[in-house]
């Protein structure tokens, strides 16, 4: 059934969005992250502007989150206490962030800084984590490597602990006792740093919990799925407000999500923490992969778009429109504005152009399209493969039961 999305003014299969809803949900409850890496190039390939990509995952992660968050706390992984100071800590580094990348616009600096940290972040995360794994899986029988479910209390995460600057406070669900400042300072600084990339940050908190604070694999998935729910809330509103939600798309999305979140909760409990870091790596690898395929696109971006930023600063239509509905924002938000309500007077423009700059749209359009199916493409094969694990995990678990 195909369905017109007015807001967005997008034409699109039904399907399309509950089985994307369905494999990030498995994804998001299985690693405790709203996949907002994967969601939001998969909408733009479909045919959504990026604003609204990104507004219409917000309001899906929000309602995703919620079911996921529920399914963990019903099976302990969720640590409320750790929970709500981070995101005390996340809403102050959040702040930092979005004036940090306000200061980097006015010197012209954005789009470079954001790019290349985003990569880093994502090629430094996944390489540490796979380096972990083959340390500790290297050269150890099958039988020892059944015995080993989890990775253990990192030296970095033990120093930590060893700080004792008060005000203390113990966590039961994650079983150590640490300050109050330690936790706070770093859910501040994993708050800034997606402050200013503009992403939930649930791809930082998770290797942060895990590796800095010391929770063990599971518990750091359930508490930071409950921080992305109140994250993904509060960024939904806000997008609603500048009318960036296509909110039929999200309530659609959120059917696959649902039940994908089930399955991808669910399958925490048969799939050891070890693994679960080896699947979590090879996902931030390939999301890798994507953000370099977006900055190639970007490249061509450059080549065409000053001609038509400079074009739509002397255009009439535009000229009006600034000085009264675009009034309040920046000359920049207004130049992308326009070009994303007036798409036929846009399309009039390039087709005027020379060759090599319709040759730039093009491949530009080309390479978004690489990044978005590569994640798509990832999204359902990491999918299937978390439920193969969980029925599997199901079947051994009656044969041994049945066995008793």
């Amino acid at each position: 059934m195909e369905m017109y999305l007015p807001i967005a003014g997008v034409e699109i299969m039904a399907w399309k969005l509950i089985l994307l809803g369905f494999t990030v949900g498995v994804i998001g409850g299985f690693f405790g992250i709203g996949g907002a890496f994967m969601v939001t190039p998969a909408l733009n390939v479909f045919g959504f502007p990026m604003a609204y990509a990104i507004g219409t995952d917000m309001a899906h992660i929000a309602g995703k989150s919620i079911v996921a968050t529920a399914k963990h706390r019903k099976f302990g992984n969720v640590d409320m206490v750790l929970g709500i100071i981070m995101i005390l800590g996340t809403a102050i580094g959040i702040e930092l962030g979005a004036t940090f990348i306000m200061w980097l616009e006015k010197v012209g600096r954005v789009d470079a800084v954001v790019r290349y940290t985003y990569m880093a972040l994502l090629f430094g995360l996944s390489t540490y984590m796979l380096y972990e794994y083959i340390k500790l899986t290297r050269g150890v029988t099958e039988e020892k490597k059944k015995v080993v479910t989890d990775a253990g209390t990192s030296g970095l995460a033990l120093k930590m602990h060893a700080i004792k600057i008060p005000p203390m406070v113990h966590l039961k669900v994650s079983g150590f006792t640490i300050s109050v400042w330690v936790i706070l300072i770093v859910a501040a600084i994993t708050g800034f740093v997606a402050g200013f990339l503009g992403v939930g940050g649930g791809f930082l908190r998770m290797p942060a919990l895990m590796y800095v604070i010391g929770c063990p694999t599971r518990v750091a998935v359930g508490t930071d799925l409950f921080e992305v729910m109140v994250s993904g809330a509060y960024g939904a509103f806000t997008y609603a407000i500048k009318g960036r939600v296509e909110l039929v798309a999200a309530v659609v999305m959120l059917i696959g999500a649902s039940v994908g979140a089930q399955f991808g909760t669910l399958a925490t409990q048969y799939v050891k923490g070890l693994k679960i870091r080896l699947y979590f790596a090879v996902t931030m690898m390939l999301a890798g992969v994507s953000v370099i395929l977006k900055h190639i696109a970007g490249t061509h971006k450059d080549v065409y778009y000053p001609s038509l930023s400079a074009w739509v600063k002397t255009n009439p239509n535009f000229i009006e429109w600034a000085q009264t509905e675009g009034a309040k924002l920046s000359a920049k938000v207004q130049v992308r504005d326009w070009i994303l309500f007036n798409k036929d007077a846009v399309k009039g423009w390039f087709a005027t152009q020379p060759d090599f700059i319709q040759a730039a749209r093009a491949s530009e359009a080309a390479w978004n399209a690489y990044s978005g199916y590569l994640m798509l493409g990832a999204a359902c094969g990491l999918s299937l493969l978390i439920i193969v694990r969980m029925i599997q995990g199901i079947s051994l678990e009656k044969k041994m039961k049945a066995g008793k």
